[in-house]
């Protein structure tokens, strides 16, 4: 046999997986960023809609809170609980399936609690509304709960919330705010119908209640995968060393609409802090009953505490409530996030290793 044919094949360089690791790092370093392609589905036809500013009607709304005026929290009953949860499933139908027949069962169904199904055609920005609110006759401090008409194209569906309205800085219209800035986006505005300390041991802070109508709500729309952001507002003199926003998700981790939000606040110069268990603990929302259900059941939750210095200055709020509607709009995904070209390069330096190295052994190895 001669010399050639007894020669060893050289080694195979493995320049294949070298590349695979190349594509999979570099992938990394990408910003995440999700776009809409699809538009909103129209609201269904057959409904009488009531023309007028959205905001005329939440005026209402926000001038009958039990505690800014004289007024008693009522318990609701067992069946109660029961009716108020069919009236938000059937809501949650008429949005998510296009249905009228839906809503003008919840109408039906809303008037047997002295509650009134509003369809707003909001006068303001044409952006079409179902407000559900206590009659005027009655105010016994279940809530008032707003919807978008129109179903969003993105995939999660957003609820924002407000639990203790009026004690928490003017919480209830940030709220508003951001739920008809990103319309139709955020789904659902939950607003309870009575201040936090109104009752002495605890029965109106809606945020710390396992029975209300306001968890009823909250338990109808929050779903697996769906995002849930409750606004609250602290006095910066009574927590002097914490930043203007602190972000918590209840138990000290972290979800992806948390990262993005606290991403955009960042971009806007306002400083944020994140709960991990011990850092800002007493703003940390670690019995937040509303995160504990939203955890659950695989949900996304964000509880933002407010610093009143944001709340009290107009051009400082206005950088908060757009952040957070940037986020929404985004679907949380990460504009702020920059390409960290750092990672190409050093996956670039591994190939390069395992190229020379591949080639020297190949010069080396003996005939």
């Amino acid at each position: 046999m001669s010399a050639r044919a007894k020669k060893s094949p050289r080694r195979i360089i493995p320049i294949i997986p070298v590349i695979i690791l190349l594509v999979i790092v570099s992938t990394f370093s990408l910003p995440v960023h999700h776009s809409p392609v699809n538009t909103p589905q129209l609201p269904p036809t057959g409904i009488t809609w009531l023309t007028k500013p959205l905001q005329q009607v939440y005026n209402l709304i926000q001038s009958r809170f039990i505690g800014l005026i004289p007024g008693n929290y009522t318990e609701p009953s067992s069946s109660d609980y029961s009716t108020m949860s069919t009236i938000f499933g059937l809501i949650d139908t008429a949005v998510s399936q296009n249905d009228a027949g839906s809503i003008l069962s919840a109408s039906n169904l809303a008037t047997q609690l002295n509650y009134q199904l509003i369809p707003v055609n909001d006068s303001a920005t044409g952006n079409k509304y179902y407000v559900l609110m206590e009659n005027t006759t009655v105010n016994r401090g279940w809530g008032s709960y707003l919807f978008a008409a129109e179903r969003s194209p993105l995939t999660t569906q957003v609820i924002m919330e407000a639990p203790h309205p009026v004690t928490d800085f003017n919480s209830q219209q940030i709220a508003y705010t951001i739920f008809t800035s990103a319309y139709p986006d955020v789904t659902t505005l939950l607003v309870s119908g009575v201040e936090r300390t109104f009752g002495p041991n605890g029965q109106t802070d809606m945020a710390h209640r396992a029975q209300s109508i306001f968890e009823t709500a909250h338990e109808a729309f929050t779903k697996f995968g769906s995002v849930v952001i409750q606004i609250h507002g602290f006095d910066a003199a009574n927590h002097p060393t914490e930043p203007l926003v602190v972000l918590s998700d209840g138990d000290g981790g972290i979800n992806g609409a948390l990262q993005s939000i606290a991403s955009n606040l960042e971009a806007a110069n306002l400083s944020v802090g994140i709960f991990d268990g011990f850092t800002h603990e007493k703003l940390g929302a670690q019995k937040n009953i509303q995160g504990r259900y939203a955890r659950a059941f695989g949900a996304g939750f964000v509880h933002s505490e407010i610093s009143s210095i944001v709340v009290y200055n107009a051009t400082l709020l206005t950088q908060y409530e757009n952040s957070l509607t940037q986020s929404v709009l985004n679907n949380f995904g990460f504009p702020a996030y920059q390409i960290d070209i750092k990672i190409p390069i050093i996956a670039l330096g591994i190939m390069s290793f395992f190229l020379v190295a591949g080639y020297r052994l190949s010069k080396t190895r003996p005939d």
